[in-house]
């Protein structure tokens, strides 16, 4: 038995803005007689957008309108209406995500994506799409090596390496070709953290200033301020020995396996430029083709490169529309719930098997702070990783333990979301019907990880109901 999904996929970056539809397909790999195992085992891009460069009203405000157009121009060319998309991401990526107005466009933006589709990501997210959707993991699966993805576009550098196809770390710095605007002639924008850069290194380069590739002095600053930049990408990969530079240009963290990867594959905008596919400098209006041609220069890089990339300024697009979603166990349980379930945050706690006797404590505490931080509770979902292979008296504490918290820190009328990792989720569900009212919405489901602080979506059930479509996102806006 088959299922096919339709997935869309939205990137809003510095530089560019592309949508893609994918067709998914679900299937049981478990095998005859066996517990039911749902997998998507087919992915196939049924449509490609043109790429638009994002529009912007001013440097610190994008133009939602215009960006609701171009989608929905995209959703008629390709004839798919909204409402026949399953999942998915729409996501603001580099600095378009700290433009002021940016949160406001993504949910205007969710209006009209499907009903279905992610409202946000963060840097480490996007970080782990741009290396699927390049093809890295699937690399570091065939080969066994320790693969680092760097995605380089307009405003960042999103960098997640892989070990046989999973995810072994992420980081992000504020290293792209758009952090220097120039436009007829002039320097007409320079980003907070390129200011910081070119102060630490000394070099003068002010909005206003002629730019001319006749003018080798300023071509020489250019070129200096390429290589410093590249050479901020080889520390971030460990290439190079940190310096306090590379914490200067940090987004949001490093990477901390201590690893050197053994291959580095190239995606993002800049990855074009570095194949040397466009031959003006300033052909994009910014520095993008002088920091490409400084990447292909670079000895450390170079010598890292391995088999060739599958997507390079698709990547981003394509991981959102195709890696975004992960299928629960066939093992989950849910009673009264009205699916899709969007942006439900994720008080996370600890099941450990030696303290079951206070595990409402601990829920209780969690769901504290959490009320604490946001004044307000409303709908969240309880995570765990939970127990392997549990006992049934084991089910049955943690059930009683998990609703007499959720007496106390429930509101009336929300579901009961529960999120486990380790494979119980069907047995604890049924105890916990046993433990609430008969009109108490359940929803208790297993082979998900999340962590406190992310949101999940989760979709319409498949396969006559026995999993369900899940999209785990960090928020990219911080408080």
């Amino acid at each position: 038995m088959e299922e096919r999904i339709l997935s869309a996929g939205v990137d809003i970056g510095t530089t560019t803005t592309q949508l893609i539809f994918s067709r998914l397909t679900v299937q049981n790999t478990g095998g005859f007689g066996a517990v039911p195992q749902f997998k998507v085992t087919k992915k196939e891009i049924i449509y490609r957008s043109e790429i638009y460069f994002t529009p912007l009203i001013s440097e610190n405000e994008i133009d939602g309108e215009a960006v609701k157009k171009m989608i929905l121009k995209e959703y008629q060319r390709a004839g798919i209406k909204p409402e026949a998309v399953d999942t998915g991401a729409v996501i603001i990526t580099g600095e378009t995500s700290g433009k002021r107005n940016a949160k406001e466009v993504l949910h205007a933006l969710s209006d009209i994506a499907g009903d279905f589709v992610v409202a946000e990501a963060g840097p480490n997210l996007e970080s782990i799409l741009a290396g699927k959707g390049s093809g890295a993991a699937e690399i570091s699966k065939k080969t066994g090596k320790l693969v680092a993805n760097m995605d380089i576009g307009g405003g960042t550098a999103n960098i997640c390496f892989f070990q046989n196809g999973l995810v072994l770390d992420t980081a992000c710095v504020d290293i792209g070709g758009r952090l220097i605007k120039i436009n007829e002639g002039r320097i007409t924008y320079i980003s907070p953290k390129m200011r910081k850069l070119l102060e630490y290194s000394g070099i003068v380069i002010n909005t206003g200033d002629r730019a001319s590739v006749r003018d080798k002095a300023f071509m020489d600053k250019l070129n200096a301020v390429a290589k410093i930049m590249v050479t901020v990408l080889e520390q971030a990969v460990l290439l190079r020995p940190e310096t306090e530079l590379l914490e200067l240009m940090k987004t949001n963290q490093l990477i901390t396996c201590n690893r050197i990867p053994d291959r580095i594959t190239l995606s993002g905008g800049i990855a074009d430029c570095v194949k040397g596919r466009s031959r003006e400098w300033f052909f994009y209006g910014d520095m993008g083709v002088l920091l490409g041609k400084a990447v292909r220069d670079s000895k450390l890089i170079s010598e890292k490169l391995g088999m060739k990339e599958k997507e390079t300024v698709n990547a981003t697009v394509i991981g959102a529309g195709n890696f975004s979603m992960e299928l629960s166990g066939s093992t989950i349980m849910y009673r009264n719930c009205s699916f899709p379930l969007k942006n439900i945050p994720v008080i996370y706690f600890e099941m450990d098997e030696e303290r079951l006797d206070s595990l409402h404590v601990e829920i209780m505490k969690e769901a504290g702070r959490f009320q604490k931080e946001r004044r307000s509770i409303g709908q969240y979902a309880l995570a765990a990783k939970g127990i392997k292979c549990p006992s049934f008296a084991q089910i049955e504490k943690i059930a009683g333990e998990i609703a007499m918290a959720w007496e106390a820190c429930g509101a009336a009328g929300d579901i009961l979301i529960v999120v486990l990792k380790e494979d119980m989720g069907k047995a604890l569900g049924q105890a916990l019907k046993r433990e609430l009212p008969g009109e108490a919405g359940i929803l208790c489901i297993d082979n998900i990880t999340c962590s406190g602080g992310d949101y999940v979506d989760i979709g319409i059930p498949l396969a006559s109901g026995k999993a369900v479509p899940v999209v785990v996102k960090t928020l990219i806006f911080e408080v």
